[in-house]
């Protein structure tokens, strides 16, 4: 779970930066992970782990 953690966390500063080419590679990564991510209009994201 740390490399998904570590992931989610690079995808925030990423998209706090507007780096959105990193943010795109984190979300990539997840999804490579089984990671589907979700960005609320509150600014919240949550995840769920595909099995």
């Amino acid at each position: 779970m740390a490399a998904v953690e570590a992931a989610i966390e690079a995808r925030r500063a990423a998209r706090a930066a507007k780096d959105w080419p990193a943010s795109d590679r984190a979300r990539d990564a997840l999804a490579a992970m089984g990671v589907t991510v979700k960005d609320n209009k509150d600014g919240t994201t949550t995840w769920t782990v595909s099995r």
